[in-house]
Parts: C-alpha cells; structure tokens; sequence
C-alpha cells in the first residue's frame, strides 16, 4: 500500500483494512460550530444581539474583536472604545519626528504614566496626541531634569487612572436604565462619551491652572531654598484627618455599595466645608485629609465636617488636627505632621476633634474652646500631647 499524503494516516501494513467495512466518518454526526457571538442566547434576545451586530460590523468592527468583546461580555463597550480611540495616523516615531522630543525620555514618560508602549510600526496616536511630547520636548528645552518630567508623567499618570475610573463607573451608573438592552445601553454610553472625549482634556487644565494657583500660596520660597536649588521644600502646613468610626464592622452590615455611599460623602463633605485655603488632599476609604497654610481654618474646617455629619443620616467621625514642617508632592503631603494627624484622629473618640500642641499654639482666633487631654501614647510617637477643641459657647 502506498503511503498516504498525511505521516501517522497509512493503516499499518499488518493491518488490512475491511474494504466493506461502515465508513465512520459517514456515520458520524457533523459537528455544530458554536458561534460566541449568540452563543446562549435565543428568542428575543437573540434577534437583539443580531441586529447589535450588525451595526457593530455596519460601523466596521472586524468579526474578530466582536467575538473577543461577547467573550469577554463587553460588547457594548464596544462603541465608547471606537470613539475613545477615534482615528489614529500617527506612529511613535512620527511623534519624535513632528515635535523633536527625545525618543527615549518619551518612552520613560510613557511607561511612567502607564501607557502601553504600541508597536513600532502602528499607527498608534492622532494629531491631538501631540500635546504630550510637544510638553516633554518643551521643559525638557528649558532645562527640567529627565527624573522630574517622569515623576510628573507617574503623577498624571496615575491621576488620570482615577479620572477614567470614576468616569466609567460614575457615568455608567448614571446612564443605566432598568429593562434596558446591551444595544441601547451601548447607544446611550456611547453617546456620553462624545462630550467626554470632545471636552475633558481642557476641563482638567482648567482644574489643574486653578488647583495650581491655589497650591501655590501655601508654598513659601525663601532666599536659601533659591539659593540651595530648591523651589519646594518641607514647607509650614496643618493637616486634618477624619474617619467614620466602626468603619470595617460597618461593612460586615451595610454591604460594599453601601460603604462606598458613605466613603463617597465623607469627601464631599469635606469639600463643602473646606474654606480659608483648605483644601481635600485625599480620600482614603473611610478617612478624608485636609490640609491648609493656617492651622485656625483647619481647625474650623474639621469642626464644620463634624457639625456636617451630625446633620445627616451618617456615621459618626472622630478627627485630629497637627502643625509642623511636610514636603509637598505630587499633591500630597509627607512629614512629621500628617503621620500625627492620622494618629491623632484614631486616639480621637467619636464626634471629637483632637490636636497636637503647634496647632494648640497657633490656633488663636476666638470661637473656639481648647481642653489638654494630656499626653497619649501615639503608634510609633511614643506620648504625645494633645488638645480637644470645640465651639466656644456664648
């Protein structure tokens, strides 16, 4: 017998085949494809997810990233992904070459701020695009050290991650309707998305020159920090603390939703009742931080936040005030005194507010009534004197 065209399919040669044998590949039954577009679905469902389709693969959405999407049930992100993206023409490389930027900072930059570096030949980027190593190549020229630009681009970077995270989550909670289908749900995502991706680039440059601003008066620039190099160093501030108190039993009760509700209002509380150069630094989970140049309006601000909270359906919080020289960076602040307003805020008992002796000292303005507690042993401060304030009473 000859051997056939395929290695392993000639039948051995002690082996004769039984030419009247039943061919099992005639009896066996054809295999169904199963097609992970409408796998599952039928009915109404499936006549919804077809004409779905359809205008994905009218609107040019190869039938490749549609069956990766309905793997991963993410079809109707579909449509926010292709406006996101718009149309690129441009490779890394016509970046470099339109606006002079280093190549390699510009890849360090890259990878700082989280991007995922696209192949060298890709059209990866549009005309808008350009903004980025335009403002690269541009501080670079004047001068800025290569650590100083990827430290902001790690910065925006990870600013950025937040703002995308609460504009999917925030705006996609918003635009969800109960009985809706993938299909309208995308419609109605992707039509948000339009103004997002037209308008959010400049609305953060308006936040970030105005935030900018206001940072800038609490940063003092003396003779010797010009002279020593420096424009910010450990810089005179007050930080205030606050937290929802039973926080992690509150969970084991209320349920994940229900303490990010809380979490969520804690800042914004925090926001309304930041006032004299006080600002939200962060939120973090169930505690918020203020900071401000004066150590009275931080005060007056965590007084406010507690008569707030009392005000409302909300959990009962606990904050500390301290005053001492912190290092700003990338928005945040480190130094002596935000660890012992952390660690003051948890010595603190519900719906008080406790502060270090600086505050105590600096602290003068009238309205507010001050008791020492005495000293308390601060995790890893050893004993530390502190001051409960409240509103002075008439």
């Amino acid at each position: 017998m000859k051997p056939g065209r395929f290695p392993g399919c000639t039948p051995p040669e002690d082996e004769p085949v039984d030419a009247d044998a039943p061919d099992a590949a005639e009896d066996a039954s054809p295999a169904v494809p199963t097609d992970p577009l409408f796998d599952g679905l039928e009915g109404q469902a499936l006549d919804e997810r077809r004409a779905f389709v359809d205008e994905l693969r009218a609107d040019g959405v190869p039938d490749e990233e549609l069956e990766a999407a309905a793997r991963a049930a993410r079809l109707p992100l579909l449509p926010v992904q292709r406006v996101l993206q718009g149309t690129p023409t441009l490779r890394t490389a016509d970046l470099v070459a339109r606006t002079g930027v280093d190549p390699e900072l510009l890849e360090r930059v890259l990878q700082a701020a989280g991007v995922a570096l696209p192949a060298h030949r890709e059209a990866a980027w549009e005309e808008r695009d350009l903004a980025l190593p335009r403002l690269i190549a541009a501080l670079s020229g004047l001068g800025i050290d290569d650590e100083a630009l990827v430290e902001l681009a790690r910065t925006l970077g990870e600013t950025s991650a937040r703002v995308g995270a609460a504009a999917i989550i925030g705006l996609g909670s918003g635009l969800t309707r109960e009985g809706d289908t993938e299909r309208e749900l995308s419609a109605r995502l992707a039509a948000a998305t339009v103004p997002v991706n037209d308008h959010l680039a400049d609305t953060l440059g308006v936040l970030v020159r105005t935030l900018t601003l206001d940072q800038l008066t609490a940063i003092e620039l003396d003779a010797e920090q010009i002279a020593d190099g420096r424009v910010a160093g450990a810089t005179p501030i007050a930080i205030g603390f606050a937290d929802v108190v039973g926080f992690t039993r509150m969970g084991e009760q209320l349920g994940a939703q229900r303490l990010r509700d809380v979490a969520k209002r804690l800042g914004e509380l925090g926001a309304e009742v930041s006032v004299g150069g006080v600002r939200v630094v962060k939120t973090i989970g169930d505690a918020v931080m203020l900071a401000g140049p004066r150590p009275a309006a931080v005060v007056e601000s965590m007084l406010a936040l507690q008569e707030g909270v009392l005000a409302e359906d909300f959990p009962r919080i606990r904050a500390g005030v301290a005053t001492g020289d912190a290092v700003p960076r990338a928005g945040d602040w480190f130094g002596p005194p935000v660890n012992r307003a952390a660690r003051a805020c948890a010595a603190a008992r519900p719906e008080t507010v406790l502060a270090d002796d600086l505050t105590r000292e600096r602290a003068t303005q009238d309205g507010l009534a001050w008791s020492t507690i005495g000293r308390v042993h601060l995790k890893g401060m050893g004993r530390v004197r502190l001051h409960r304030v409240r509103r002075a009473t008439r």
